[in-house]
């Protein structure tokens, strides 16, 4: 008796267990969608201002003069200044080619 006692027990505790842990799997994937949507976005926007403050094309090469270092320097300032707390808490990183990672 006391080991079907047990046994009913085990199973309830278990059941709570298993529901508890799809109902935290269920928001973590939608936790993880939305934080790539914004990553994504984010990305998109750095990009945005890139082509648009240096004038360049899809593959990163300026149509009329390449850029410098001083000029990379001051793109990397503006998009610090303007998305640097969105890229730290998204992990997004921009290296010195104007490359968004």
């Amino acid at each position: 008796m006391k080991k079907i006692i047990n046994q009913i027990v085990l199973y309830f505790k278990s059941w709570r267990r298993k529901r508890t842990l799809n109902d935290i799997n269920k928001n973590l994937k939608q936790a993880v969608k939305n934080k790539q949507n914004k990553r994504l976005l984010l990305r998109y926007e750095i990009t945005k201002l890139i082509h648009k403050y240096a004038k360049l094309d899809k593959d990163n090469k300026s149509k009329f003069i390449p850029l410098d270092l001083a000029t990379i320097a001051e793109i990397k300032f503006q998009v610090d200044l303007q998305f640097g707390s969105e890229m730290k808490r998204h992990n997004v990183v921009l290296n010195n080619k104007l490359q968004v990672i």
